[in-house]
């Protein structure tokens, strides 16, 4: 089963008590991030459409892919990457410095982020972890 254990960040969208806890949560990534995992992760809003997959050992993607859910996958022979989870950290807070950041949860296991959506003006976008499996490297158990 692909699910998500989310922990929704809205305290500081509703009250103002601080912006998201984007240190804390990759300290919680990098101190518990597992040895292998494979992670899908779609665009949303004005940037919605494809997802990327790809399956992580150690330190190194060694699959990756762009593709919808439920089919239609097209892998790279020779995946050249950063982390994803890493990367994705690094795209939520540098939009949020940008746009104004209208949604980011955080998950509550590992701590990456699962989910995060900006409004820049007229238009917005973000990007959801869509399936995130521990413990494998093999990449189709977030195609199917």
């Amino acid at each position: 089963m692909k699910t998500l254990g989310v922990v929704a960040m809205g305290c500081w969208l509703l009250a103002g008590c601080g912006g998201p806890d984007f240190d804390g949560n990759r300290a919680t990534w990098r101190a518990d991030r597992p040895e292998e995992y494979v992670i899908s992760i779609c665009g949303t809003g004005f940037a919605g459409g494809d997802c990327t997959v790809a399956a992580v050992s150690g330190n190194t993607v060694v699959r990756s892919g762009i593709g919808a859910p439920g089919g239609g996958w097209t892998f790279a022979e020779t995946p050249e990457q950063a982390d994803p989870v890493e990367a994705l950290f690094d795209r939520a807070e540098r939009q949020s410095d940008a746009c104004e950041l209208t949604r980011i949860e955080f998950d509550e296991r590992y701590g990456y982020v699962a989910d995060f959506y900006v409004s820049c003006g007229e238009e917005g976008s973000g990007e959801q972890v869509s399936c995130f499996q521990p413990d494998t490297s093999d990449v189709t158990r977030c195609t199917e």
